[in-house]
């Protein structure tokens, strides 16, 4: 009895998952209708900035789904079809790339970024999802608080995928720079770019070290938790960013333990926003989707202890409430679903 018990009160309060798996076809769906979204996310849709990241994804006359898979079948000499395939089932390949070999080491995480070729092909379809609404516009909404702040001032693109951010901001007047560590994903995204006609600085993490105080913007959307050592990271962003300047990111939570999460390394998004914080990072706006703008200030003075103590107090209560909404409370609905599964199982075992 009281091991059923144990069960049925894990089953009310299971953690809830992020959303994972297969990405959606816009083709095989109703599009979505924007009136029900929240401002921010209207204000962006119909923005010219979302008109201007959809034609850095567009290839003469074709739309920006036949230009994605275009560029993926040019790229990888593969059929439109079976990059239509890939793109759905990334999360599937990227299972498989990671177990290849041991991950357990930073050497091991390293050759997993050195060989990869599934995130093309998922973050190609995400940009064409942003396009279509299907997903919140996260680029276009980093680029025009970016135009609020620093219009026209140095961006650095960090794990900048398959360059469409760097791409967008270059457009938009910025001097944009993509700094990776995977060079798969690099040598995609400077390919991507000279084929769209447009030109932008990329620099391989690995084998090259950034600049001091360079660059009045950082973005490191959904990138920096992915970092095996994340406090030298956040340090390193520090170092580069000019004083005053901005960082862009988000932290992805993730089921720890989760074959198709292993490579997000940190889950943590109040630990990681309060390590921010004692480095030199002040949150100062939170735009949507989890995205938080940071300014860099000097980790010194008065003021700034005063703020990490007050920080480091509200911990506590900060790991509550972001644990109060993981969870599964058991609503009445929930708690009669469980119970009818519970009387379900026993009434086959008596069967048996």
């Amino acid at each position: 009895m009281v091991a059923c018990s144990e069960r049925g009160i894990r089953a009310l309060i299971n953690p809830k998952r992020s959303a994972q798996g297969l990405h959606v076809d816009p083709v095989e769906l109703p599009p979505p209708n924007p009136q029900h979204w929240a401002k921010n996310l209207r204000t962006a849709w119909f923005s010219r900035e979302k008109e201007l990241f959809c034609d850095c994804l567009r290839i003469a006359d074709l739309n920006v789904r036949e230009s994605v898979l275009d560029d993926l079948s040019k790229y990888y000499h593969l059929s439109p079809e079976e990059c239509r395939f890939r793109c759905l089932h990334w999360e599937e390949l990227s299972v498989r790339e990671w177990r290849q070999r041991d991950r357990s080491t930073r050497e091991g995480v390293q050759a997993f970024y050195d060989s990869l070729e599934s995130w093309s092909f998922d973050l190609s379809w995400y940009a064409y999802l942003q396009c279509s609404g299907y997903v919140p516009p996260t680029s276009v909404i980093a680029a025009q608080f970016a135009e609020h702040r620093c219009p026209g001032g140095a961006h650095l693109d960090f794990g900048s995928g398959i360059g469409v951010t760097a791409q967008l901001f270059s457009r938009l007047g910025f001097t944009s720079t993509l700094a990776d560590i995977s060079k798969p994903l690099l040598d995609f995204a400077c390919w991507h770019l000279t084929r769209h006609g447009d030109r932008a600085h990329s620099l391989l993490l690995t084998s090259t070290s950034l600049p001091t105080g360079a660059y009045d913007i950082v973005t490191a959307i959904d990138s920096l938790f992915l970092a095996p050592d994340y406090v030298a990271t956040a340090n390193e962003l520090h170092r580069v960013i000019r004083p005053g300047g901005w960082l862009i990111t988000n932290f992805d939570e993730r089921k720890k333990g989760a074959d198709e999460s292993a490579w997000h390394l940190h889950n943590n998004a109040v630990t990681l926003d309060y390590q921010l914080n004692r480095i030199g990072f002040v949150r100062r706006e939170t735009l949507c989707w989890g995205l938080q703008c940071y300014q860099r200030v000097e980790p010194q003075g008065f003021v700034f202890r005063t703020h990490i103590l007050y920080q480091k107090g509200l911990l506590p209560i900060r790991h509550f409430t972001a644990l109060c909404g993981r969870v599964r409370w058991p609503t009445p609905r929930r708690v009669a679903r469980v119970i009818a599964r519970a009387i379900k199982k026993r009434q086959t075992r008596r069967e048996e």
